[in-house]
Formats: structure tokens, sequence, C-alpha cells
């Protein structure tokens, strides 16, 4: 019975810790702005942006990527959307705006559910993902060599 409690007092305490983690990500949301400038533009920045990366903390990015016009060249100020409907439809999840190097990311937990739907928007421009996705490293795909890059005009 002793061992019993020890190890629910165990599972208990990591639990606990775990919670306090989550709240901790959720109190110190880190995002890309326009005004400011990233680096590595086009890479894959969860391959270093992740738990096990050199970048784990408060610099895991749950969503990032790279915009560029279709000129190839990196693009500042463009607005990427999660929506969980195609189209524009249902919810809109998360806003981001590409930031100076043309990167885009957030540490804030995003509950992916199914999938949501990105959707690229600069000026009148506006570019959908037809596809549901369920994770945020959008360079991973979208890098010139298994998709296209994100680009618009």
């Amino acid at each position: 019975m002793k061992l019993f409690k020890f190890k629910l007092s165990i599972l208990f305490t990591v639990f606990c810790l775990a919670c306090t983690h989550v709240e901790e990500l959720e109190s110190d949301v880190e995002e890309s702005k326009p005004d400011e400038r990233s680096h590595n533009a086009g890479k894959n920045c969860s391959s270093c942006h992740n738990v096990n990366g050199n970048e784990a903390s408060s610099e895991w990015w749950t969503i990032a990527g790279t915009v560029y016009n279709t000129n190839g060249n990196v693009l500042n100020n463009a607005t990427i959307e999660l929506w969980d409907g195609k189209n524009r439809t249902g919810q809109l999840i998360k806003k981001l705006t590409s930031d100076l190097s043309g990167n885009f990311y957030t540490n804030q937990i995003i509950n992916f559910k199914s999938g949501l739907f990105p959707v690229l928007v600069y000026d009148d421009s506006v570019k959908t993902m037809q596809s549901a996705f369920n994770g945020g490293s959008c360079n991973s795909c979208h890098n010139g060599t298994i998709l296209p890059s994100l680009k618009i005009n």
C-alpha cells in the first residue's frame, strides 16, 4: 500500500509540473512582429525551435514558416490565418504576421483538432490551402522541393 501511495504521489507531482509548464507557455506567448527581424528565412524552423532543439524553451515554435512574393523575395507584413474550415469558414483559430525576414512563428499552444486550414493574405491577394494540416512546421513541406514555397503577390 505504501508503494502504491508513493507511486501515486510521484504521478501527481509530474502532472502538476506539466500543468505548470503549460501555464507558463500560455502566459509567455512569443510571436513574429512585422517590425522585427528573425533569422534563417526558408529553413525548417522546427529543426531547432522544438522541444529537443537548440532553441527549446519559450522559443519552441508551434507554428512557423516563411512567406515570399512571387519574385522569390521574403515578404514582410503578410498575414497567415488558421481556420477550422476551408476557405475562411468556421472559426479563426490564429492569426500571425510575417516579420522583416518573411518569417512567421508563435510558441502559443494551438489545438489543431482534426486539422486547420491555412490562409495567406497580402494586400488584396488571398491564397488558401485546401487540405487540413495537423502540424505547424510549414517550411518542412513548403521548401521548394516537396511543395512550392509559400508565395503570394
